[in-house]
């Protein structure tokens, strides 16, 4: 059975980017916000914004991911090749935490790199 929904759990790289760019976004906000002297407004705008676009639409990517797993294990439920288990839906809960908390990528991404490995293991590149 043919699934396309891999193509949308192989965003999740792209959560742990806009974690690093919220970070930094947040980080620079505080300092240019709290410096003596002058503030640079555009800097702080700036920031501000790159941080609250980036944390949201790390959730934003990180549920799209979450989604495609639940679907793509659904999908392969009755495959005969592979038919991986519900529990899989864990590293994809993981990853959705990981976007507010970003200690979590550490289980998230191994488990998210170890699913798309055996399914193409598994099934090759359906």
């Amino acid at each position: 059975m043919s699934s396309s929904w891999w193509y949308g759990i192989a965003l999740f790289p792209l959560v742990a980017v806009a974690t690093l760019l919220s970070d930094f976004g947040s980080r620079t906000f505080i300092v240019v916000s709290s410096s003596g002297g002058d503030p640079n407004v555009a800097t702080g705008i700036a920031s501000f914004v790159l941080a609250v676009a980036s944390f949201w639409g790390g959730i934003f990517v990180a549920l799209v991911v979450f989604v495609c797993l639940l679907a793509d294990v659904r999908a392969l439920g009755d495959d005969e090749h592979w038919s991986p288990s519900i529990a899989w839906s864990l590293g994809g809960l993981a990853h959705l935490g990981a976007a507010v908390f970003s200690p979590l990528l550490l289980v998230s991404v191994p488990l998210l790199t170890c699913y798309l490995y055996r399914r193409r293991g598994r099934l090759g590149r359906s």
